[in-house]
């Protein structure tokens, strides 16, 4: 699946993964190291808001369930991201985390 790089709110370097299709971006990310601060969990709020640097195509803003707000064209919320389903094995995303 889709290679994630997660930076922190200056650009360094916070974490890498593998992708898993059943998972949110962000519990991934906490997961592998970067501890992307979640509130609602449900796409509610901004606390768990990242920037797309890299990969914005590949990327489902509710694969695991509805976005209840606006943001803006580069930024996803990372508790209900994931990757679309027909992304490239390959395809590398890089998301910038703003609260991180």
């Amino acid at each position: 699946m889709a290679k994630f790089i997660i930076t922190d709110h200056m650009g360094t370097p916070a974490a890498e993964f593998e992708s898993v299709s059943d998972e949110s971006v962000g519990a991934q990310a906490q997961d592998a190291g970067a501890p992307i601060p979640f509130s609602c969990g449900v796409g509610a709020c901004r606390t768990c808001v990242c920037t797309v640097k890299k990969g914005k195509e590949y990327l489902d803003p509710a694969a695991i369930g509805p976005q209840h707000i606006e943001v803006e064209e580069d930024e996803v919320l990372s508790c209900i991201c994931g990757v679309k389903e027909d992304a490239p094995a390959d395809v590398e995303i890089e998301l910038q985390a703003e609260n991180l």
